[in-house]
């Protein structure tokens, strides 16, 4: 269907396709670019966000550290039953925004030893601040996060983050100092802590510039949720809980590389929305908390999906200005094309006297152009040749069938030979690979008593050998018409052959002469195919060897003289190599095994009709195949006296 288009328009086709191609791959190409480009922005910008945040975190935490250290260091110098440590902890608390609460938690040991009264806490109440008294609580503080880190550590320690408030709806975490006596042998007096509210840490992660759908959150060393955009997870999940639920591995592995104190910016898949996106995750030191920040997929592909809108739309726009400058190119290029296609299709009529077009300049049309007008010329005078050489063709195949003609008329061709004769049965088949051929069978009786069987092929084919056939035949009927022996015939054939014989051709011949009262046969070969005995109770064997060769090579070839006896119903085949060495398609020969085998199926037909049978195998096995050498057979059956 494609084919019928002009040229023009197939020409215009293909470009814009090659165009539209090219347009194509640039913006798909400009797509992953530019989508490499903002992940790799993206990344710095997670990157730039996150720290800034970190090191918010930090600067809360180095201000906490700073106010504890102090504390510990005054409260170690100053400490003793009676110092009232209450205004020194409310001027601090005051002036530290960032702290919901001071205390100094004394050992209970000490406090006995030491005859303190209380243990001083200050916390804010509002707009107040309030003071408290550790010990008069009645709870057992010693237990907690906060008291127990640094007194076996002695050192300072941030706590886990614990809910505190009548609701539990408040989360506080505590940075707490150990406290030493001063004599410097480390006995443990208490410690120094600070508690700082983590609503001020939720605010910083809710007020982070992302997308929509975007969110920060923020892990304890344990992996347990700090802050996070959904309440019911603070405090009460932890990534690997969420993990077993949700039966995540990656998940499982990033929560492992989180408490590790690993940082990273991998693709994730947000637990809160199932949006894809990016997962940012570092550490703060300091605590030991993990910070991740999510930035959504959704908003980065809606940036290059915005970007390859506008490039596609430059693109069409370009593509559509391109369609009236391509036609106008197709239309110039084609329209020399189809002048002369007009005037090939008026010199495919027979008028080669039809005008061409004269096209100026050298480029390939114009030459295409003066490529037509000689070719023109040239047709005329190879024409004219054309005819000449049929008629020369004519003459010689007329020849060629006269010459079949007078070929085939010397072999006998009337069936039954001898219809008198009741006591053989006699047939035979040629047929030539070309008109003429090189193949020959004769049967004649010279007396009433002895039949002469001969077959033979020559050399070659076509009308030399066809010549080379009729010589051989001429003198092989006259040698035994005058009373010769098969092999005495066949030495005077070779001797007459060999004489001025320039083109070495030559022939291998059978001869078999029957006396036909008792059946005996004397035959002598000169180079030819053994034919076959299809005894009367179904054997089946090749007539023996004797000393011969194929005749017209040299003079004074011996052929030796064998003798058989034939019993009634014995059949003798004699064949040429055209029907041993008929090919099929596959390069197989038809060979003497497949030839016994068709004659042992088919012994209890006529000549005839074993014959036909055969030639039928032949063609079967060719199977299409060109016939590439004559195929000659002649059957002689026996019945003896009647």
């Amino acid at each position: 269907m494609f084919h019928n288009i002009s040229i023009r328009w197939r020409l215009f086709a293909f470009v814009l396709a090659a165009a539209g191609i090219i347009l194509a791959v640039v913006i798909g190409y400009g797509y992953l670019e530019a989508r490499e480009l903002l992940e790799e922005e993206l990344e710095a910008k997670a990157w730039q966000l996150s720290n800034a945040t970190a090191n918010k975190i930090v600067t809360v935490e180095k201000a906490v550290a700073k106010v504890a250290g102090g504390l510990a260091a005054t409260v170690a110098v100053h400490s003793g039953p009676q110092t009232d440590y209450y205004p020194l902890l409310e001027r601090l608390l005051a002036e530290t925004e960032e702290l919901s609460g001071i205390a100094i938690a004394w050992d209970p040991g000490y406090r006995q030893r030491g005859g303190i009264a209380v243990s001083p806490a200050v916390h804010r109440e509002g707009n107040r601040i309030e003071r408290s008294d550790l010990s008069a609580s009645g709870a057992n503080y010693t237990v907690t996060d906060w008291y127990a880190l640094p007194r076996n550590l002695l050192r300072p320690s941030w706590s886990e983050p614990y809910a505190t408030g009548s609701g539990g709806d408040s989360l506080m975490v505590t940075y707490s100092v150990p406290l030493s006596a001063k004599t410097g042998n480390n006995s443990f007096l208490g410690v120094v802590k600070c508690d700082v509210s983590l609503e001020w840490l939720r605010e910083l992660l809710m007020a982070l510039p992302l997308e929509k759908n975007g969110y920060a959150f923020l892990l304890s060393r344990n992996g347990t949720y700090v802050a996070h955009p959904q309440n019911n997870f603070i405090l009460k999940e932890n990534i690997f809980s969420r993990a077993e639920e949700q039966d995540n591995a990656l998940l499982r592995k990033l929560g492992r590389e989180m408490v590790k104190g690993r940082s990273g910016f991998i693709r994730y898949d947000s637990i809160v929305s199932d949006e894809k996106g990016w997962l940012l995750y570092q550490p703060i030191p300091s605590t030991g908390w993990v910070l991740g920040v999510f930035f959504p997929q959704e908003a980065m592909s809606a940036k290059v999906a915005e970007l390859s809108r506008k490039e596609a739309a430059i693109g069409l726009l370009g593509f559509l200005l391109l369609l009236p400058v391509m036609l106008l190119i197709a239309r110039s290029i084609t329209r020399p094309l189809l002048q002369l296609d007009k005037a090939a299709r008026i010199l495919a009529t027979g008028d080669l006297d039809a005008p061409l077009p004269e096209l100026r300049g050298k480029n390939e049309v114009a030459r295409l152009a003066d490529s037509f007008t000689t070719m023109r010329d040239e047709l005329k005078v190879h024409l004219a040749m054309l005819e000449q050489t049929a008629a020369n063709r004519e003459r010689i195949e007329s020849e060629l069938r006269i010459a079949r003609d007078i070929q085939m008329g010397l072999v006998p061709k009337t069936f039954p030979p001898f219809p008198s004769r009741r006591d053989f049965e006699l047939f035979a088949v040629m047929t030539p690979a070309r008109q003429v051929g090189g193949d020959l069978y004769d049967f004649f009786m010279p007396d009433d008593d002895h039949l002469c069987i001969a077959i033979g092929d020559v050399s070659g084919k076509g009308v030399p050998a066809a010549l080379f056939m009729a010589v051989t035949r001429t003198m092989l009927r006259a040698f035994l018409h005058n009373g010769d022996s098969p092999g005495e015939a066949l030495r005077h054939l070779n001797d007459d052959l060999a004489q001025n014989n320039d083109y070495c051709m030559f022939v291998t011949v059978f001869c078999l002469v029957v006396h036909l009262p008792s059946g005996t046969c004397r035959f002598a070969n000169g180079g030819h195919n053994l034919p076959c005995i299809i005894r009367a109770g179904g054997d089946i064997c090749f007539l023996p060897k004797t000393q011969g060769a194929a005749l017209g090579v040299m003079e004074g070839l011996q052929v030796a003289e064998n003798e058989i006896v034939l019993a009634p119903g014995d059949t003798v085949f004699l064949y040429t190599d055209g029907v041993t060495e008929a090919m099929n398609l596959q390069g197989e020969l038809f060979g003497d095994n497949r030839m016994t085998a068709e004659l042992s199926r088919q012994r209890a037909l006529s000549c005839t009709g074993l014959l036909g049978a055969v030639t039928e195998a032949v063609a079967a096995h060719a199977d299409g195949a060109e016939q590439s050498d004559d195929i000659t057979m002649v059957a002689f059956r026996y019945f003896g006296q009647r």
